[in-house]
């Protein structure tokens, strides 16, 4: 049995996570996530590790996904190479553009969630990939 995928999943809405969790399901990845939605909280799972993926919603009320994307940034190094997707409820390449300068992995909007899995699965190929090659100039 293959291990299910680890997920953090910053989001104030538990149906917006289901609905996630769902629409990966769909294209073969099981996976458990934990939901948060404070910093306190995300802070909190971030140290008790073992996360393969994090999700963050865009727009929250008191810590959005950019505010996490760079508290992780500049406080867990550890997990700059675990993929961060931002999930939004609002078009518009400017926010898209925004998040991927700042170093999110992907920007998927909330109804067009058939794109969650294809970018899981490229995000996850290219950490590995990254922490390959960190181990071939590291030996």
């Amino acid at each position: 049995m293959e291990k299910p995928l680890r997920i953090l999943h910053l989001e104030d809405e538990p149906k917006e996570v289901k609905l996630a969790n769902f629409a990966l399901f769909s294209q073969g990845i099981i996976c458990e996530s934990l939901q948060v939605k404070t910093q306190a909280e995300f802070a909190s799972a971030l140290e008790k590790g073992g996360i393969d993926l994090i999700l963050a919603d865009y727009a929250l009320p008191s810590f959005d996904g950019l505010s996490a994307l760079r508290f992780v940034k500049e406080k867990y190094l550890e997990y700059l190479d675990i993929p961060f997707i931002l999930l939004s409820g609002v078009p518009g390449e400017e926010i898209a553009i925004e998040a991927l300068k700042k170093g999110a992995t992907d920007y998927v909007l909330k109804w067009s969630l058939s794109r969650l899995a294809p970018a899981v699965f490229r995000a996850l190929r290219e950490a590995e990939e990254r922490r390959t090659r960190k181990q071939m100039v590291t030996s």
